[in-house]
């Protein structure tokens, strides 16, 4: 292995690469507020944590990101380069009881968690934005919608891998997991903290490759920056030249410039539906270190958030897509109508307001927790039935999972190039 680069090199290298820990430890990432919930007069203060990255220009379009289920804040670390690269700013919040956020009761999480992206916007002077939501985002995008204030503008709402619940999907996985006792779904997040400290030296050989494991971090997988998929040896084969072959050397060992080469030469051969971005400004490892400070922070979040999903425990509602008070429905009934409610409540909302939304529906074809039933399910809705979207800005990308949608190129920069097209057009 070489000696240390250049300073020059060293300098050229994008932020992260340059010094990660001070990267992660950024105030862009780690910015709180406070807000005062409705759902209590005498409740004091709640914290709300957010990042807010990519452009640092006042007048850059945003995006808001309203994550899935085991999001976090720092996930915007992920997007950060891109989104400054391509001029827009981005908006990533914690919801309650997750990162520094005030945890709230149960029946009070999706309009907290909406009342909290208000105080943000206040906190921020933004007026006009889009958002991108992931998997169960929907849920609450959705909720700020049907609630935004008249002097609030979204523009364009782009939807990654959308959760459809399992009673609608035909998803076996999640409906096993709708029988587990709420009670131990909303330990989950306990369960994959523990998970996670004990299976760190088992990804850091396996690559995240496979498995369930992988789903809970293939964000990061997804954007080229996990390491390799085979474990590195002792001593790395040399080639013909009597070079050290870097494909035997876990890519953190290398030095930062060898790092974003090793990733451009092999992004350069993925096709054009699988080119990633991530790794453009991300260096490996990035990973680890994000979910050590998510953990240190505490993960009970991702348990309420399942409970939500599966709509599990006392008074877990969504706040859109319930029956009429009043109107006698079985529990089977009424939810089997959820979706078909809630956007067909957003969409004479929206013609109501005089607000036009875009709307585009991004899945990966290989999508594990929203299988085709699901999906058909979803674009009969939003195309055939309620015409909410035209139909080719419903796609799907062969070989991607649920979580891929996020770190493939073709998804990003097209969300970026709507985004600056919307706003350009007010």
């Amino acid at each position: 292995m070489s000696a240390t680069p250049p300073a020059a090199a060293q300098d050229a290298l994008p932020p992260a690469y340059r010094d990660p820990k001070a990267y992660m430890n950024d105030p862009r990432f780690h910015r709180t507020i406070s807000y005062r919930p409705s759902y209590s007069s005498s409740s004091p203060p709640h914290t709300i944590s957010f990042a807010f990255a990519g452009s640092s220009s006042p007048d850059a379009p945003t995006v808001v990101w309203l994550n899935g289920m085991g999001g976090h804040r720092l996930a915007a670390v992920l997007l950060d380069g891109l989104f400054a690269a391509k001029g827009v700013r981005l908006v990533a919040l914690d919801r309650p009881s997750g990162g520094k956020s005030t945890p709230v009761p149960l029946a009070n999480r999706v309009q907290a968690s909406h009342e909290a992206l208000l105080a943000i916007l206040a906190e921020l002077e933004i007026k006009r934005f889009s958002i991108l939501s992931h998997s169960n985002g929907l849920i609450y995008t959705l909720f700020t919608l049907l609630n935004l204030p008249s002097d609030l503008v979204v523009l364009s709402w782009t939807i990654s891998s959308p959760y459809v619940p399992p009673w609608l999907s035909g998803s076996q996985l999640l409906s096993l997991a709708r029988w587990v006792p709420a009670p131990l779904t909303s330990r989950l997040g306990t369960l994959v903290g523990g998970l996670q400290k004990v299976a760190e030296p088992v990804m850091r050989s396996a690559g995240w490759s496979s498995g369930v494991v992988k789903d809970w971090g293939s964000a990061f997988v997804s954007m080229g920056t996990s390491v390799p998929s085979e474990p590195a040896t002792a001593a790395p084969a040399t080639n013909e030249t009597g070079e050290v072959d870097e494909s035997q050397i876990q890519p953190e060992l290398l030095p930062p410039p060898r790092q974003l080469a090793r990733f451009r030469r092999l992004n350069a051969r993925r096709p054009p539906h699988k080119k990633l971005f991530g790794g453009e400004f991300i260096p490996p490892g990035m990973f680890n270190e994000g979910m050590k400070m998510a953990i240190a922070e505490g993960l009970d979040a991702m348990g309420l958030e399942a409970m939500i999903c599966l709509r599990q425990g006392d008074g877990t509602r969504w706040g859109w897509g319930e029956p009429k008070e009043g109107t006698s429905e079985a529990r089977e009934e009424a939810e089997a109508k959820l979706y078909e409610r809630g956007f067909a409540a957003l969409k004479a909302h929206l013609a109501e307001s005089s607000m036009q939304v875009e709307m585009s529906v991004w899945y990966g074809e290989d999508d594990a927790l929203v299988p085709a039933k699901g999906r058909a399910y979803l674009r009969e809705l939003l195309v055939d039935s309620l015409g909410m979207m035209e139909a080719d800005r419903w796609r799907e990308i062969e070989d991607a999972g649920h979580d891929d949608t996020l770190g493939l190129s073709c998804v990003m920069e097209q969300l970026l190039d709507n985004v600056i097209r919307v706003h350009q057009r007010m």
